[in-house]
């Protein structure tokens, strides 16, 4: 049997077939190196980098990526902005490890906001790393897969004609995929729906293109709150909903947060002089283990929505998983 073959009949933990290159940049920590090692006898093919420049270099290899590994040591804001131009510039479903020391921990916010899936402290062994990683290790040989086979979800094409994002029947299926693949292995999936408070009121006051041009400006500022990797889709009127793949319920509602106060703080282009709008969110999650579905998901987040509604506007609200629908 050719090398070749051997490679590719090789497993992941997860019962995944390992054909994929995984990118180690920077590895000036040892465990990297040792990392490296056990990925390889594992059956993927390891490369190495001196500086994490790699990330932009040959934009047209990253078909071949299942996982980026990343030693952080350096200048915090020259990394997180590799980081954001490698999100930003096609390689939005790659996973990202980030392995350093006391100064990445204090910042893990801000390099998962840059684009970092998870970050290790460099005193752990490599066997604990890739245990806790491995669940994204297997998304990423997955979404290599898909990327390979044609199967990308962005040859659908299916957008919205005002706001440019993704419609309501390209949100269906993102939805579905990204539910099965929480499942699969074991990661949170997370769900905010978004609405314009009183865009009525816009409409009346200065016409409804002024309050088109409200909803797509709207659209851009999610888009700017969102990780490069996540789904902003519009679902109708001025409805919006977000999706979170490796998230959890806590984390969402931050999230949610984060793009109401920019909402809040943002300036909308009027035909003749500036608006400001308020928005009301809703917060759902799906949990490794719930016996939720994906309708369910987004139906959770519609309901957290409406009592936000209901209780005022210009609010985030989370629906937790035991409350009753009538308590919405």
């Amino acid at each position: 049997m050719a090398a070749e073959d051997r490679v590719t009949d090789t497993l992941d933990k997860a019962g995944v077939p390992v054909t994929g290159a995984v990118l180690v940049a920077r590895p000036v920590w040892p465990v990297l190196r040792r990392i490296g090692e056990l990925l390889s006898r594992r059956g993927y093919s390891v490369e190495t980098a001196d500086s994490w420049g790699a990330l932009l270099a040959e934009p047209g290899r990253r078909a071949d990526l299942a996982a980026v590994l990343l030693g952080e040591y350096g200048s915090v804001a020259e990394e997180e902005e590799i980081l954001r131009r490698f999100r930003d510039s096609g390689g939005p479903g790659i996973p990202v490890l980030l392995i350093g020391g006391r100064n990445a921990i204090r910042r893990t916010r801000r390099f998962r906001e840059a684009g970092a899936d998870m970050i290790f402290p460099a005193d752990l062994s490599e066997e604990e790393i890739l245990d806790r990683a491995q669940p994204l290790l297997t998304y990423g040989e997955m979404y290599r897969k898909a990327v390979s086979d044609g199967r990308d979800l962005s040859d659908l094409a299916m957008r919205d004609g005002l706001t440019g994002l993704p419609d309501r029947r390209r949100f269906s299926l993102d939805l579905e995929r990204c539910a099965e693949t929480a499942r699969r292995i074991g990661q949170p999936l997370s769900c905010i729906v978004s609405d314009i408070d009183d865009l009525r009121n816009v409409n009346e006051t200065y016409g409804s293109a002024v309050g088109d041009g409200v909803i797509r400006q709207f659209g851009g500022v999610l888009s700017r709150a969102k990780r490069s990797y996540d789904t902003v889709a519009r679902l109708g009127g001025d409805e919006f909903v977000w999706l979170l793949l490796g998230v959890g319920g806590g984390e969402a509602v931050r999230a949610a947060v984060r793009a109401h106060r920019l909402v809040s703080g943002s300036v909308f282009d009027g035909t003749h002089e500036p608006i400001r709008v308020t928005a009301t969110f809703g917060v759902a999650s799906l949990e490794p283990g719930a016996e939720w579905d994906a309708d369910s998901l987004l139906e959770n987040a519609d309901r957290a929505l409406y009592w936000g509604k209901e209780s005022g506007k210009n609010v985030v609200r989370f629906y937790p998983p035991g409350k009753e629908a009538h308590d919405a």
